[in-house]
């Protein structure tokens, strides 16, 4: 990586900054003209005699004469501004090509790390650094040769046309010049040194706060809230500190350009006054002076604040790059490369040592052999050198000493193209991407695109554009939208074999249950497949005739009727007869849509359902607000939170207070709205609602249903022969509520349900369903070992010939001993290294290398 940051613009952007400067030069006569006109129109148009003028040939009358000069100044306006105007979008646009260009290198070389570099570096220093430090070197890349040409110049032609006028106004308008280039880069020097210490502060702050947030969990389990921030507080006052004294700095710098700037026109006036007055000087001449030095301020204040610029983004660039040039970074071709070698052999570590930078993270002169397509188990407790055994044998560290082989190739000369197909590893620390489980699932077959899209029209056009930019800015090409499922690798034909697979091997890990009855949970768009919607609609007549001829089951459910309250059903459900298109409306957003606003104005339900709201916050308030926010009663009513309890007590005390002003604000109104919608009679049980509201939100319903949903697509009704979108699948299949006021209704429907999709053969659809299940930011959405075993399933599926799993299933339940054997099994034939702390588990295995402080202590 350059190491200086106007030998990477140059390397990169010498032709287009070349293309600048050139364009630049082109503004110098246009800008002299610019000043010269004036002059000539005062002195010449004006107040000059012996008219016509010859101009080209032509005569011109005194009127016509100053026309003419007015029209070509207001010309040369024009084409000024126009290469100012095209100047600034090309420099724009280059800062930006180059910036992209910085920031996909600071990534690509993050991941030629090698390992151990991470435990060195944190992402809460790495994000900021290509993300906000290097922002302001993009913009200053489309100016770096741009503003000193173009300002520079006009700083030129200006001071050339004053001494055009006369050399003593052009003294002095360069008098305070030399004071001020040698004052100011003296200051300056200290605030690069400060702002350098800055950089650094603000990293460690950002490390910090990142270190907190991932930590989060701990600090309040241990409450140490109290010592973090007063971790944080003492950087954020080392960083106003050094903040305080750059802003010293700065701002003495500007007061003395501003000093020196004032100073000139003193001289101006004086010594053009008097040569004015002497007749050795017209006024003209003196106002033109005078206009070009305003003029001249403005490119000297520019120069000094590149200047300024200059030293500040240099610091910065210089900085960044000492954290992303490690020595023993990886060539870019292990990365970029995409020739595969095909590995068989036998695993070897000749005479191997690898040191982690720290005690227990050591591998010391080891030599081993794993006959190909064996078993083996790598045995030791965390420390004693297994997990780096283990790594080494995937290629993800590289020996320090001696050399790991597979067959004759030796893994550090191989590239990720090679080490990353043929090798499935899984570590004790699995992270799962933020994504579906879909994505994570088939993460580790996606090496390169493999069937481009189908493009025409604007879409294509689009994506040649995208290629272009990329090609300028060396970033790569690959298209996201293409199709990057090697299935090939996986062993299948097409993607519906690739989901079985991956069904499979989820039944034989035990993660298929998960996955249903996230499935189960998911929401499903019918389009994608009709066929699918179709069977649901089976199964919920097959189960609407089940629940009407068992009276058992009729007891557990409220299925929804157009012309009957489901108690078990939500107020907002019962009133619409219809759920928001778009699911992640929530029921406190429902008051202020328009449509709905207007059919509760219209049918009196705004002036009730605020009764309502007011009744249960009373309810609410009387019975919960001395209840600590630990208590599971609030939990039986999950429309109101203890967060909530101040809010309406307020609102509570305003509508009991009996003023008309302020009264209740529209927000206020909305939110009892809200908490009416929430209510559910059968549970929550407040008496708020009797037969003859019941019968009122049973006829109001059909008006909303005529009058909203019909000629509205932000509604879909309740119905038992349409597939509905915004609900899960599992709500789908019931089409109501599981009764709230019987016990184990819930449980009990559900294994009905459950039945019926094993008895119609949905269960594999449902899973794969939920194969399009969101698992949340680095998968919080599932638990630590759904998401361990979503990450075995993902290398499993690579099919490689070599797979190495680390402290995976090494329980001695027996679901770990069945999902060990399970293994096995799969693994049938390839190489199969197991790592492992305990030795009963190591007898199961055709090998075992027992290791104790880096160093290989039994072997059998």
């Amino acid at each position: 990586m350059e190491k200086s940051l106007f030998r990477f613009i140059w390397k990169y952007s010498s032709r287009q900054q070349i293309f600048i400067l050139m364009v630049t030069v082109l503004t110098y006569p246009v800008v002299y003209f610019l000043l010269e006109l004036p002059k000539l129109i005062v002195n010449d148009a004006v107040q000059g005699d012996n008219f016509p003028r010859d101009v080209l040939g032509f005569d011109f009358d005194q009127i016509p004469y100053l026309v003419l000069l007015c029209l070509t100044f207001l010309g040369l306006v024009v084409v000024s501004n126009g290469l100012k105007f095209y100047l600034n979008v090309y420099k724009g646009r280059l800062g930006e090509r180059m910036l992209r260009r910085l920031r996909f290198e600071l990534f690509q070389r993050v991941l030629r790390f090698r390992l151990p570099h991470f435990r060195k570096v944190s992402s809460g220093e790495i994000i900021p650094m290509i993300t906000s430090e290097v922002e302001d070197v993009g913009g200053y890349i489309g100016e770096a040769f741009a503003l000193p040409a173009y300002q520079g110049g006009m700083l030129i032609v200006q001071l050339g046309f004053i001494f055009m006028q006369d050399p003593l106004l052009g003294l002095a308008a360069i008098s305070s010049y030399p004071i001020q280039g040698y004052i100011i880069p003296m200051l300056q020097k200290k605030v690069i040194l400060l702002s350098r210490k800055r950089v650094k502060n603000v990293r460690l702050i950002a490390d910090k706060v990142g270190e907190s947030i991932t930590g989060v969990a701990e600090i309040h389990a241990n409450d140490a809230a109290a010592w973090h921030s007063a971790d944080i507080s003492d950087r954020l006052y080392e960083n106003f500190k050094i903040r305080y004294e750059i802003f010293n700095r700065k701002f003495l710098i500007k007061f003395l350009n501003n000093f020196m700037n004032q100073l000139t026109p003193f001289f101006f006036y004086l010594i053009g006054g008097y040569l004015v007055i002497q007749g050795n000087l017209s006024i003209g001449a003196l106002l033109a002076v005078i206009a070009a030095y305003k003029d001249l301020a403005g490119p000297w204040k520019l120069l000094l604040s590149f200047y300024q610029m200059t030293a500040d983004v240099s610091v910065k660039y210089q900085t960044v790059v000492e954290n992303f040039d490690p020595p023993d970074i990886y060539d870019t071709e292990r990365l970029t490369d995409d020739d595969q070698v095909e590995l068989s052999g036998d695993v070897k570590f000749e005479s191997v040592s690898f040191s982690g930078g720290a005690a227990g993270q050591e591998v010391m002169d080891i030599s081993l052999k794993v006959p190909a397509n064996t078993t083996c188990a790598i045995v030791g407790p965390d420390g004693s050198g297994r997990s780096e055994v283990l790594q080494l044998a995937a290629g993800l560290v590289s020996a320090s000493s001696g050399k790991v082989c597979i067959g004759e190739h030796d893994l550090d000369k191989l590239t990720d193209s090679t080490l990353g197909r043929e090798i499935a590893y899984v570590g004790g620390a699995v992270h799962v991407w933020t994504g579906t489980i879909r994505d994570n699932l088939y993460y580790g077959l996606r090496h390169r695109p493999l069937v481009p899209p189908e493009r025409e029209g604007d879409d294509l056009k689009n994506y040649k554009r995208r290629v272009n930019e990329a090609n300028q800015t060396r970033n790569p090409v690959y298209d996201l939208a293409a199709d990057w499922d090697d299935l090939s690798a996986a062993g299948v034909d097409d993607e519906e074999q690739l989901d079985a697979k991956a069904l499979q091997l989820l039944e034989a890990v035990k993660l298929d249950k998960d996955i249903y009855r996230l499935g189960l949970q998911s929401r499903f768009d019918p389009s994608m497949n009709d066929a699918f919607a179709d069977k649901i609609l089976n199964v919920r007549k097959n189960l609407a005739g089940r629940i009407a001829s068992e009276p058992a089951l009729g007891g557990l459910v409220e299925l929804w009727h157009k012309d009957r309250f489901n108690a078990s059903a939500s107020l907002a459900d019962n009133l619409f007869f219809a759920v928001p298109s778009d699911p992640d409306i929530t029921m406190d957003e429902v008051p202020d849509l328009e449509e709905v606003k207007t059919f509760l104005s219209d049918t009196g339900f705004d002036v009730k359902l605020q009764q309502i709201g007011l009744k249960i916050a009373e309810t609410m308030l009387e019975l919960f607000s001395n209840v600590s926010g630990d208590s599971g009663l609030l939990g039986s009513y999950s429309f109101i939170n203890q967060d909530d309890l101040p809010e309406f007590e307020r609102i509570v005390r305003i509508a009991k207070s009996g003023h008309q002003r302020p009264g209740l604000t529209e927000a206020d109104k909305s939110r009892l709205t809200g908490l009416a919608f929430k209510l559910v009679p059968a549970r929550h049980r407040l008496g708020v609602m009797d037969d003859s509201l019941k019968d009122e939100v049973v006829a109001a319903r059909k008006r909303f249903l005529e009058g909203v949903v019909k000629n509205s697509d932000g509604f879909v009704a309740f119905d038992p022969d349409v597939y509905l979108p915004p609900l899960t699948i599992e709500d789908n299949l019931l089409f109501g509520r599981a009764r709230v006021d019987r016990r184990d209704a819930r449980r009990r429907i559900d294994d009905v349900i459950r039945a019926i999709v094993e008895e119609t053969g949905l269960r594999h659809p449902i899973i794969f369903a939920g194969f399009g299940y969101h698992v949340g930011v680095s998968g919080s959405r599932l638990s630590a070992g759904q998401r361990r075993r979503i990450a075995l399933v993902r290398g499993l599926l690579k099919n490689a010939k070599i797979t190495i799993l680390d402290d995976i299933a090494t329980g001695m339940t027996e679901d770990d001993k069945e999902l060990r054997n399970g293994l096995r099994g799969i693994l049938a034939g390839k190489t199969f290294l197991f790592g492992t702390s305990n030795m009963d588990i190591a007898g199961e295995f055709d090998q075992r290398f027992v290791l104790d402080q880096g160093r290989i202590a039994d072997k059998g």
